[in-house]
C-alpha cells in the first residue's frame, strides 16, 4: 500500500507542474501519470486505494481535456479505460469502471465535445445514478442522473435534423447477474447531453432504452454486425397461389442472443437467464426507429459456451468480465 500511496503523492506534485504547462510533450506526461493511476484503480491493495488514485485520475484527465488541441491526442496507452470518438468525430467518450469487494462496481465517464459558440471544447463529467433510478428502460436521464455503463460501440444515426448515437454498453450490476445495454445519446442546446429516447420498436413498449440482464457466469452476445434476416413481401397480385414469400436481406444491426431462464420455475430471476443456444435477435434502424426482429440468421456469429466461466474472455481490455 505504500507504494501506492507513494504514486499517487509523486503524480500529485507531477500535476501541479502540469497545470500551468501547454504543449505536445504535457500530453505525453498526462498521459504517463493517467496509465500509472489507472493501474493502481485496478490493482490497488484496498479500495481506499484504488478509489484515492480514481481522485487523482479524474482531476487530472479532466485538467488534461482542457487543454487546447487534447481532442487530438490520442491517450492510448491508458490501458484502463474505454476511449471512444463517434463516427462523425464531434465527441470524444472516456469511460471507466472501478470494481469493489462486494462484486459491484462505479462508474465513470468524461465527454469531450466541442461548442461552436465558445470555439472550445466542452468537458461534461457524467455522474452515476443507476441504483437510485426507478424503471431505468422508460426514463430519460441526462449527465447528472446517468445508467452507469462501460461503453464498447457507438453507432451514428440522424432523424429529422436529430444526431443520434446509440451507445452500447456493459454493467456488472451485483456479482449475481450482469446487464447488457443499448443506450441513446443526444445533445440539446448547450450542449447538454441526454440520455434515452423513444426510438425503439419493439410490441407495446416503448422503452427509450434496452436494458439486458443475465447470468454472471453466462456470456451475452451484444454487437453492432452485418447480419441476414427474413421479411414477408406481400404480392400486389397472387402469385402461383401466393399472397407473400419470404425474402432473405442482409443489413446491419444491433445483435444480440436471446435470454432464457435455466429452467421454466426459474422465470423472472434474471441471475438465472442464460443466452439460447443459436437463437438471435436483433434491432435494425429502419424510417428513424430502432425495429426489433426476431431469429436473425447470425451465420457470421460464433460464441464460446454460454455458462462455461473458465473459457469466458473480455470484450476488451478492461474491468469487463464479458
Amino acid at each position: 500500500m505504500k507504494k501506492s500511496i507513494l504514486i499517487i503523492i509523486i503524480i500529485t506534485t507531477i500535476f501541479a507542474k502540469l497545470s500551468f504547462s501547454q504543449g505536445r510533450e504535457t500530453f505525453g506526461e498526462y498521459e504517463d501519470s493517467l496509465a500509472l493511476l489507472g493501474d493502481i484503480m485496478r490493482n490497488g491493495e484496498n479500495e481506499r486505494v484504488k478509489f484515492e488514485a480514481n481522485e487523482k485520475f479524474i482531476e487530472l484527465l479532466e485538467d488534461a481535456l482542457n487543454k487546447k488541441k487534447s481532442f487530438d491526442y490520442p491517450f492510448d496507452s491508458i490501458k484502463t479505460i474505454a476511449r471512444l470518438i463517434s463516427p462523425d468525430k464531434r465527441f470524444k467518450l472516456f469511460n471507466w469502471v472501478i470494481a469493489k469487494l462486494d462484486g459491484t462496481f462505479d462508474y465513470y465517464a468524461f465527454i469531450q465535445l466541442y461548442n461552436e459558440n465558445k470555439k472550445k471544447y466542452d468537458i461534461l463529467k457524467l455522474t452515476d445514478k443507476s441504483n437510485d433510478i426507478i424503471a431505468p428502460e422508460l426514463q430519460i436521464l441526462d449527465a447528472n442522473n446517468w445508467y452507469g455503463a462501460l461503453y464498447y460501440k457507438i453507432i451514428h444515426t440522424q432523424n429529422k435534423d436529430v444526431d443520434y448515437y446509440t451507445l452500447l454498453g456493459w454493467n456488472g450490476n451485483n456479482g449475481m447477474s450482469f446487464k447488457k445495454l443499448i443506450e441513446v445519446l443526444s445533445f440539446r442546446a448547450g450542449n447538454k447531453p441526454i440520455f434515452g429516447a423513444s426510438i425503439f420498436k419493439r410490441g407495446k413498449d416503448k422503452p427509450k432504452r434496452i436494458i439486458f440482464e443475465y447470468s454472471a457466469k453466462a456470456i451475452m452476445n451484444l454487437k453492432y454486425d452485418n447480419q441476414e434476416y427474413q421479411e414477408k413481401v406481400r404480392f400486389k397480385k397472387p402469385k402461383n397461389g401466393k399472397r407473400f414469400e419470404m425474402v432473405s436481406i442482409k443489413s446491419s444491426m444491433i445483435l444480440f442472443d436471446r435470454l432464457v431462464p435455466l429452467s421454466p420455475s426459474l422465470e423472472g430471476q434474471k441471475q438465472f437467464y442464460v443466452p439460447e443456444t443459436n437463437i438471435y435477435d436483433a434491432f435494425i434502424y429502419e424510417n428513424g426507429k430502432w425495429d426489433f426482429i426476431e431469429d436473425v440468421d447470425a451465420r457470421n456469429h460464433s460464441k464460446p459456451s454460454s455458462i462455461d466461466r473458465s473459457k469466458r474472455e473480455p470484450e476488451h481490455n478492461l474491468y469487463t468480465p464479458k
